[in-house]
């Protein structure tokens, strides 16, 4: 009788989160930081030793923190928290935030117009104009501007609402001061729609919002920069590096070589269809269908290789503007991994296009030379390790005049990886930002030529030199490196990472960069909290970096303490890149991205413990330390169990797998204020090592562990587009005889990984023949199926061949207005309950099939439905089982039929929901066997239950009864901030990894 259901009524905890927002606020005699830690609030003194932190919850995550000085003679803190609203709290008491600080929160209603799209079939749809008002726009940032000839109290001020979910809105600063809480801001006196559509996720939602000289300036994400017009928005000039042909100066991915939709080279100019391109310089709807109604027929993927990868270097996440001598307006955009870049607005007008004027490179995400080696160059689908550079790149940037000359000026700007970066020459940048010895060929690899020249590694910068060299524990592009205290370039200060990946910035209005003893900046490091910094020496040369600056004070998003590489306690813990949640015995395991995996006690026995501690973890480091035995486990992704509970299994995104002995958490001797460290030295399993690739099929492509399953001494790991490659857990960890076999690392026939790209891997037996066979949710191909019997009997890496590939197909895209298309978005989970496959999409949500339907070869398929001409018997010529479907460039419609499926966004009132599902835990409960509740009660169910647990991304978690196969429902909602990205139960309770919310838990 321990079988307890787990609800969603309540939350019950909250651990950690990340930090995305830091402000400045003077309340006319103290200088405070404002910042977030999730949906916290919190408020300390800037000084160079640590002071108390008043913080209070807010209702959701907060993007940016905008203040408001003297509105009815009080001071205001506004909280942009996206889906949630904004929020607005009284200063008046900053350093003993109460609860009643907190005054209220309004959403904002939008309605859309019409707009056409292609989904992810090819197949192209309008979407009328909404005649209602839809709620719960996600409001990124907020902008307080007075328009008033005299400036008075704010009271009379405008309000301007960066709504990613619509666009640009204005309405009066006193609708939202003088609303009631709960209330929704709907009386506009402006708007202005920025979202442009070609398939079915948007760009050109609002980032971030400046005013300056009278304009109104967004950072409109993939579309670059728009100026308005604040009276009535209008626009007034707009800037987008990727639709910029006139550019030659730029050196950014699409230029080398120009692949550009709107200039591209003349040998790909067929691969653009009639009009596939705006008038912007954007690729169309019509670009989107055809591209994806023809997936592995072209050679010239624009839209796709925008939409899918190249984005990522166009995406402007803010600026600053600035003056400068000569009547000269420059916007400095961190314009994400497309760098630094300096654009002079002085005469922009809804005519005339601003000026490239300059840029500074962005630290390479992929480290300057390492491309993933085995990626599908062929199909649009693959995202090609994207995920990697979402957060990458120019985070932020503040540019101000150079203390020993008022004519120059400096940039400061948080890098992803570099951390904090200073430059000099900001004041024209076209001469200044650049290195000395140029131009440079960084299409070489310790001196050799790289053959693959179309690839995001920075080989097309000529003006800056991104030799990668060692720093530590990273490699940084030479430009930032300095030798012998000097730097090559521009550069006068590249931190690295401080406490963390580099975040929001802000500079002290009175700093001294030449000189100790004071905070200058202060810098979020996401998950790493909040630090101040001391620039020591900006202005002499033969300075080393160490004693260029110094970190006086970092606050980080918990009090818990961690066990330290000597295993002594006081580590600072860090939650705030959730990944995956594990429940085994009394104890949840937390992997945490970057910060390795941590252990909590979350009950004794079957009584759940609410106040959750830490009681262990793996070393809270990316790398080893030299000389030290103690290996961590980073980009920690999942943690799996085999049949030893004191040993887990830790997945480490692109560092293959990690084992970790536990026993001193299972036997009792961590515990909270003498927490365990935990050790992945020589159980490092992977098949990528430094010597080299290893095992018996030499797997050559990156090792992405992000599941497994366990069958005796096999451990099978979802390998991302290396397929699954299984382990001996018995062997020694990165030698050959540890890597036995693998099925998917080769391309095949079909010139994309066979498997996809594995992100979930399960084992189902037939009971009927005693065959075993692995279910793959293989990312953006959909479901691989692999008979895994003759492997497991054997061991031979032989027999898990490509001929043991059953087949890999795309469902059929499940919004029914699509009969031949393919479901678009990634295969993310799969669970196996009896005989039924359950799959997780991230783009529609959740799809069943019946393992036979599975198992079945694709040659014995009938078609669902026969094209005009088509032979019913077509599926038995099929020579490639990844190729079941016409639409597809297959033999015919020869996919299973799906006998379940649910979409959140079709249940009515919850149209407008975010997102799709991602990994996701099913409960089961059999008839005829006593279950306890969580109130004690124990009931006897006649007929089996099976529930699931969803992590549906931005929506939170959904509960579903999915003991009808074909009639799942939905039970209830919850919520979560930051958004759910796993879920794991346990006596009653939801665990749920919420990426930059942390660790939340639901009764």
């Amino acid at each position: 009788m321990d079988i307890i259901e787990a609800n969603l009524n309540a939350q019950a905890a909250q651990i950690g989160g990340a930090t995305q927002a830091v402000t400045l606020y003077n309340d006319g005699t103290t200088d405070w930081t404002l910042y977030s830690m999730a949906n916290r609030f919190a408020v300390t003194k800037v000084g160079m030793s640590k002071d108390t932190v008043s913080e209070i919850t807010v209702p959701g995550y907060i993007q940016h923190i905008t203040v408001v000085k003297d509105y009815g003679g009080k001071n205001y803190a506004l909280l942009s928290m996206g889906s949630k609203g904004i929020g607005v709290v009284d200063l008046t008491t900053p350093g003993a935030l109460t609860s009643a600080a907190y005054l209220r929160t309004m959403t904002v209603n939008y309605m859309t117009p019409a707009y056409t799209y292609s989904d992810g079939g090819g197949t192209v749809f309008t979407e009328p104009a909404s005649t209602t008002d839809r709620t719960s726009g996600a409001v990124n940032d907020l902008l307080v501007y007075d328009d008033q000839a005299t400036p008075t109290d704010a009271s009379d001020d405008q309000l301007f609402i960066a709504n990613g979910s619509y666009g640009i809105q204005k309405t009066a600063l006193s609708n939202l001061m003088g609303g009631t809480d709960g209330g929704a801001l709907s009386a506009f006196t402006a708007q202005k729609w920025t979202l442009k559509y070609a398939g079915e996720n948007p760009w050109g939602g609002p980032v971030s919002l400046k005013e300056h000289g009278g304009k109104l300036y967004a950072a409109l994400g993939f579309l670059g920069i728009g100026i308005f017009d604040p009276a009535d928005l209008t626009p007034a000039g707009a800037y987008n590096l990727y639709a910029d042909c006139t550019n030659t100066a730029q050196e950014d991915w699409f230029g080398y070589p120009k692949r550009k939709i709107s200039c591209p080279d003349a040998s790909l100019t067929a691969g653009v269809v009639a009009g596939g391109v705006d008038a912007d310089g954007m690729p169309t709807h019509l670009q989107a269908a055809e591209e994806l109604g023809n997936k592995n027929d072209r050679v010239f993927y624009p839209w796709a290789e925008f939409d899918r990868y190249g984005k990522y270097y166009y995406y402007a996440r803010t600026m600053e503007l600035v003056d400068l001598p000569g009547s000269k307006t420059m916007a400095y955009v961190a314009y994400s991994l497309g760098g630094l870049v300096a654009v002079d607005v002085t005469n922009a007008t809804a005519s005339v296009k601003p000026v490239y004027a300059g840029y500074v490179p962005a630290v390479p995400a992929h480290g300057p030379d390492e491309p993933p080696i085995n990626v599908d160059k062929k199909s649009i689908l693959s995202h090609f390790g994207s995920g990697m550079l979402k957060e990458a790149g120019v985070m932020d940037v503040r540019v101000v005049t150079d203390p020993t000359d008022p004519n120059k000026y400096r940039a400061y700007y948080t890098d992803h990886f570099a951390g904090l970066v200073v430059v000099s020459g900001a004041e024209a940048p076209a001469t200044q930002w650049k290195n000395a010895g140029g131009p440079f060929d960084n299409n070489k690899i310790n001196g050799v030529a790289e053959p693959r020249v179309y690839w995001p590694d920075y080989e097309f910068v000529k003006s800056y030199d991104m030799t990668p060299v060692v720093v530590g524990d990273e490699s940084m592009p030479a430009f930032l490196v300095a030798t012998n205290g000097n730097y090559p370039g521009p550069a006068m200060l590249a931190t690295g990472e401080i406490n963390g990946h580099g975040g929001a910035l802000f500079l002290m209005p009175t700093r001294n960069p030449a000189a100790a003893g004071q905070v200058d900046a202060v810098q979020s490091s996401g998950a790493g909290g909040v630090s101040f910094v001391d620039f020591v020496n900006l202005t002499s040369s033969n300075v080393a970096v160490a004693n260029r600056f110094a970190v006086p004070v970092n606050l980080v998003s918990t009090n818990e303490v961690g066990a330290k590489i000597d295993g002594s306690a006081g580590e600072a813990i860090a939650i705030g890149h959730a990944e995956g949640v594990t429940v085994s015995g009394n104890h949840l395991y937390l992997a945490d991205g970057p910060h390795g995996m941590s252990v909590w006690r979350i009950a004794n026995g079957l009584s759940p413990i609410d106040d959750l501690h830490l009681v262990a973890n793996t070393l809270t480091d990316e790398y080893p330390t030299p000389g030290i035995n103690v290996a961590p486990t980073p980009h920690a992704f999942k943690v799996g169990f085999g049949s030893d509970p004191t040993k887990a299994y830790v997945m480490s995104q692109s560092l293959g797998m990690r084992r970790v002995d536990v026993s001193a958490v299972t036997g009792g001797s961590a515990a909270v204020g003498a927490p365990a460290l935990l050790n992945a030295y020589g159980n490092i399993f992977e098949h990528n090592t430094e010597a080299g690739s290893v095992g018996i099929n030499k797997v050559t492509g990156q090792d992405h562990a992000y599941g497994v399953v366990f069958s005796g001494k096999y451990a099978i790991v979802a390998d991302g587009d290396n397929g699954v490659t299984v382990y001996d857990t018995t062997a020694a960890a990165g030698t050959d005889a540890s890597v036995v076999a693998n099925i998917g690392d080769s391309l095949g026939t079909s010139g994309k990984p066979p498997l996809g790209r594995a992100a979930t891997v399960k084992l189902w037996t037939n009971s009927a023949t005693g065959k075993t066979y692995a279910v793959v949710a293989a990312g953006a191909y959909g479901i691989s199926v692999v008979d895994m019997t003759a492997f497991l009997a054997s061991g031979n890496a032989a027999d898990l061949g490509i001929n043991k590939l059953i087949k890999t197909f795309e469902p059929l895209k499940a919004d029914d207005d699509n009969a031949f298309g393919a479901a678009d978005g990634k295969s993310v989970d799969v669970h196996v309950v009896d005989d039924i496959a359950y799959f997780s999409y991230d783009s529609f949500g959740l799809v069943a099939y019946r393992m036979t339907d599975l198992i079945r070869p694709a040659t014995e398929e009938r078609p669902l439905k026969v094209p005009t001409g088509q032979a019913a018997d077509v599926c038995a010529t099929i020579t490639d089982v990844t190729k079941l479907s016409a639409k597809q460039g297959g033999v015919g419609e020869c996919r299973p039929t799906a006998v379940g499926y649910l979409k959140l966004q079709k249940l009515t009132g919850y149209e407008a929901e975010e997102g799709g599902a991602l990994y996701m835990t099913p409960q089961y409960f059999p008839a005829n066997v006593p279950i306890r509740n969580e109130a004690g009660q124990v009931y006897v169910l006649d007929k089996p239950r099976l529930l699931f647990y969803v992590a549906y991304g931005e929506s939170g978690v959904v509960k579903l009864d999915w003991s009808n196969v074909a009639a799942p429902t939905m039970m209830a909602i919850k919520g979560v901030v930051g958004g759910a990205s796993a879920t794991a139960i346990n006596n009653g309770r939801v665990y749920v990894a919420a990426g930059a919310g942390g660790l939340v838990v639901f009764k």
